[in-house]
């Protein structure tokens, strides 16, 4: 098509690849030392005995820090399990969050795609801007430079002038990147509360300038590797650690399941898995799309770094049906979604890399509709009018990811936002014109609660909710559900628990309102009383079914007003840290739910591999791994396993399930029962390729991509 954008496959060489390597540790290292330092100024100690705050005599002005600072030690020690690994968690996450800060604003100035408004002017257009990039032959950037004319004598003559300058003008652009990249910029993000001092900024920033070349940051995989190569020393040294202690390497909390499993998965397999996946289904809906490949593929060492999207990793003649059918609630066929509709999640997201590759499928998708609406066997209206608005709609339509370690969701949500301004740049429109209302990805966060908390949490949101009955019954419903979510991730089974608590309000709304139970028959589109005859009542049965609809939004409704309210809650208690990351902490957990009780016509991942992790408290292991193998009972021997049962669950029966796993499941008599009730029945398989050892950067195992159906034929 002569609107095709195409898309950059400059995926960082090898030799740049080596450099960022030992470079991410390095600049680790810078703010992590400087980070303790502060700690332990602010009365924190490593092993526990932290200073009382009325004993360190501190300034009005920074008590709220130390008090945000007790509050994040108090719930990372509870969820790493001790204060060593509590306080060590705290340092990290604020190195991490700053790391990635600077690293992005480097990445988005070395691609052209930072716009911020000129300092002093905030009702002015943005414009292309550096915030780290020093101008050439000058001390600063020319953002910083505009922000220090516009400060007046604030930044030239003070004796602090120098160190006010950097950190206003960061945190001025921080705050502005933040009105689009919320996850990652928030300016009242949890570890966001410590600046680091003048000298380790600086080093930081002398490091990210000089250190690494341009063409680095505008390799569209840079950001995934900073975040693999950011836990390379401490993945070995958390090894010897947990061989030395438990005599094994099962993860004991959710960051140690993380890191053990941090495997960036290479482009051309990303490559194989969406396109046998989401460019199967869309090939099935439009076999004349733009997507079909016209030649045999290159290689993916010989593929050109700028083509137009292709599926042309699609293994043909796989035996299935020609056509997309769909039989929708009332027996009407369907031959064909809509983009805007079809939905695509990576249940183990990491940063999103199968993602950010099927943006690229997207993209040509709506320019599809675009060129052939109105046409036999497409829609009549295109999902959107204006390639401009193609984007935005991507993210907030189609990609969905969850995982259970917030560092992967901060990389991200940067990382899909940037493609998608890179893609608006390439198609001839400004980056500022992507506008992103909401994207879809979810931490799944691991949260110690207790009866209290939630009872208070339910008194505060207040009484606009719904009724306290059904409030309470949501709120039990969830946390029993979501006590493991960090050890879990998108394993958690909260959607049908809350599912069913909605379920048993509206039937007994409806009850009391007199509406029966209605029924759909497989045999018509019509519907039927359960004592009453069809044909009779056919008006009344739809008006029942029309008042049945408005309690079922009402229930929908109460659970979007839950989250409004923490989300409001979360704000108004700046005063009380403790409770504020609670609900803070409730409300991600909701979001949680709000995505898994979506379905997907894809789902494509690299889940974790190997054993569950082993909880240090004996009772609570035991109750873990029974709830696994009763929700799991094909999957529960291994976590690539279950999450290939979840995602069977999660699925639509035309959707595909395309996954990167061990491959241990062919021959292991463990999972016996996922080869004859899944793989050789429910969810048969399409494709598998069997790749073997070094498809993962330091991965020891044998590795398999493996492509399922939604259901039986």
């Amino acid at each position: 098509m002569s609107n095709a954008v195409p898309t950059s496959n400059a995926v960082l060489s090898d030799r740049h690849k080596e450099e960022v390597k030992g470079w991410v540790p390095r600049l680790r290292a810078i703010l992590e030392d400087d980070f303790e330092a502060q700690l332990k100024r602010f009365g924190f100690r490593r092993d526990g005995r932290h200073t009382d705050e009325a004993k360190l005599a501190l300034p009005a002005s920074i008590l709220p820090v130390r008090r945000k600072l007790a509050a994040l030690m108090e719930r990372d020690t509870a969820g790493e399990g001790t204060p060593q690994r509590g306080f060590d968690a705290v340092k990290r996450e604020h190195a991490y969050t700053l790391l990635n800060r600077l690293v992005g604003l480097k990445a988005m100035e070395a691609r052209g795609l930072l716009f911020l408004r000129p300092p002093g002017n905030p009702k002015a257009a943005p414009e292309a801007t550096e915030v780290l990039t020093p101008v050439e032959g000058q001390a600063y950037s020319r953002y910083l430079r505009d922000f220090r004319a516009a400060g007046g004598t604030r930044y030239k003559y003070q004796a602090d002038a120098d160190e006010a300058l950097l950190r206003d003008g960061l945190m001025a652009a921080f705050r502005e990147v933040n009105e689009e990249i919320r996850t990652l910029f928030d300016p009242d993000h949890d570890y966001a509360c410590l600046w680091p001092t003048f000298a380790a900024l600086q080093q930081a920033i002398a490091s990210i300038n000089t250190d690494l070349p341009a063409d680095a940051y505008r390799a569209p995989d840079f950001l995934g590797w900073v975040y693999q190569f950011f836990n390379r020393k401490q993945l070995q040294a958390l090894k010897e650690e947990l061989q030395r202690e438990t005599g094994s390497k099962t993860p004991r909390s959710s960051f140690e399941l993380s890191i053990l499993n941090q495997f960036y998965t290479p482009l051309w397999v990303v490559k194989v898995l969406v396109d046998n996946t989401l460019g199967r289904l869309w090939l099935q809906m439009h076999p004349d799309s733009s997507l079909a490949p016209k030649r045999p593929p290159p290689l993916p060492k010989e593929r050109p770094t700028a083509l137009t999207p292709l599926a042309d990793y699609l293994v043909p003649r796989t035996g299935e049906k020609i056509r997309y059918r769909h039989i929708d609630d009332y027996g009407n066929p369907q031959a064909f979604k809509r983009a805007r509709d079809i939905k695509l999640l990576d249940p183990a997201c990491g940063t999103l890399h199968f993602g950010q590759y099927a943006f690229d499928l997207f993209y040509q998708m709506y320019l599809d509709e675009i060129a052939n609406a109105g046409k036999p066997g497409w829609p009549a209206e295109p999902s959107v009018l204006n390639p401009q608005d193609i984007p935005a709609a991507i993210i907030e339509n189609n990609l969905y990811g969850i995982d259970i370690d917030p560092r992967a969701i901060q990389i991200a949500s940067l990382s899909l936002i940037l493609t998608a301004k890179e893609a608006a740049l390439r198609a001839g429109f400004p980056p500022t014109a992507v506008r992103i209302r909401r994207a879809n990805l979810v931490i799944a966060y691991a949260v110690k609660v207790d009866e209290e908390q939630v009872r208070e949490l339910i008194e505060q949101v207040g009484d606009k909710s719904g009724s306290t009955e059904l409030r309470e019954k949501l709120f039990q419903t969830l946390w029993l559900n979501l006590k493991n979510v960090g050890e879990l991730g998108s394993l958690v089974q909260v959607g049908e628990g809350v599912a069913r608590v909605l379920d048993e309000w509206v039937e007994a709304q409806a009850k009391a309102k007199g509406i029966t139970k209605l029924i759909k028959t497989k045999e018509s589109p019509q519907m039927s009383l359960e004592t009453i005859d069809v044909a009779a009542r056919r008006e009344r049965v739809q008006q029942m079914d029309l008042e049945r609809n408005v309690l079922e939004e009402e229930a929908n409704r109460i659970r979007a007003d839950l989250l409004a309210g923490l989300d409001r809650l979360a704000n108004q208690l700046q005063t009380d840290p403790r409770q504020r990351l609670f609900a803070e902490d409730t409300a991600r957990g909701l979001r949680l739910l709000e995505v898994l009780s979506e379905s997907f016509d894809v789902a494509v991942m690299n889940p974790p591999y190997g054993a569950f992790a082993k909880l240090e408290d004996e009772d609570a292991d035991i109750a873990l791994k029974s709830a696994i193998k009763t929700s799991y009972p094909c999957g529960y021997q291994d976590i690539y396993a279950a999450f290939l049962e979840r995602a069977t669950q999660l699925i639509e029966p035309e959707g595909y399930i395309g996954a990167l796993v061990s491959s241990t499941f062919k021959t292991n008599v463990t999972h016996a029962k996922l080869r004859t009730e899944i793989l050789l029945k429910r969810n048969p398989l399409v494709i598998m390729l069997d790749l073997g050892f070094g498809i993962l950067d330091g991965a020891t195992v044998k590795a398999a991509a493996i492509v399922l159906r939604g259901s039986a034929p």
